[in-house]
């Protein structure tokens, strides 16, 4: 669907006008703090770390600090301190969900938010998931290790693997993205630049994973998709499906229901909020 039928609907500087009030994206709504920066967190559900450079609509931590669109660390100044601090201590104080759980890209995730995405997409057992072959060797010798050691620096953690390099930052990023593990603060180990100290999702946000047992998957999709779209105002259901790892098919169904309740809005492949 072209930009300009699209257009006869929606109208898109309204709705770009509308997301720059949303993501914080105006000098007046800048972010400084770390209690600003949870609740802008909680009021968006899931935001990137940066600005997508791969087309993800999202609002991004650092836009909203710097109070623009499409702001990039060019030089290191001091916003980009603050969120690199801020993505350490966010974690590390509960106030927010840190890691590459969704598209393996580094994000926040509210803890309102974190139950849903959890019944969504997390691989629920552990062993049983290893034992069909869907987690490698290398995931599991880090979440044993972890399993034992407890939060555990990434050096230390590394090294009580027997890993290589490559091959456990590799099984750093399977278990994050099968929201397994997460990074929930920093600590320095050697030289100039922090570690990131890993620990097991379900003992770091243990009411949260617990919430999500709760919670059937369908109800969890319903969930995320709303507040999706209440984010970001309008979206596709492919986007949602990449967004959130599951079918076409089962966003489109919760899609068609929430458009039949007058929710949403559904026209050709686009998908609104109702009212917009």
């Amino acid at each position: 669907m072209s930009r300009a039928k699209l257009s006869s609907t929606i109208n898109l500087q309204r709705i770009e006008r509308q997301r720059d009030v949303i993501y914080h994206r105006q000098a007046t709504r800048r972010i400084r703090t770390m209690n600003a920066a949870a609740r802008f967190i909680d009021s968006v559900g899931f935001c990137l770390l940066f600005a997508s450079t791969q087309a993800i609509e999202l609002p991004s931590l650092f836009e909203a600090v710097k109070g623009r669109r499409d702001a990039h660390i060019d030089e290191w100044d001091a916003d980009s301190d603050r969120v690199w601090v801020w993505k350490n201590d966010l974690p590390a104080t509960r106030r927010a969900y840190y890691g590459k759980g969704l598209l393996g890209k580094p994000m926040f995730i509210s803890l309102e938010m974190l139950p849903p995405i959890l019944a969504l997409t997390a691989t629920d057992d552990f062993e049983q998931a290893y034992r069909r072959g869907s987690v490698s060797y290398e995931a599991k010798r880090v979440h044993d290790a972890l399993l034992n050691l407890g939060p555990t620096p990434t050096m230390a953690l590394r090294l009580s693997t027997g890993l290589d390099n490559t091959r456990y930052h590799h099984a750093l990023d399977e278990l994050q993205k099968c929201f397994i593990i997460l990074p929930v603060g920093a600590m320095n180990e050697r030289g100039a630049w922090t570690s990131q100290i890993f620990d097991l999702l379900a003992r770091w946000f243990p009411r949260e994973y617990a919430r999500a047992q709760k919670i059937d998957s369908d109800a969890a999709l319903r969930i995320v998709v709303k507040h999706y779209i209440d984010t970001t105002i309008v979206t596709t259901v492919p986007a949602m499906a990449r967004l959130f790892g599951v079918s076409t098919e089962r966003v489109r169904q919760v899609v068609n229901a929430l458009i039949a309740r007058r929710v949403l809005v559904g026209q050709d492949h686009w998908v609104f909020k109702y009212g917009n």
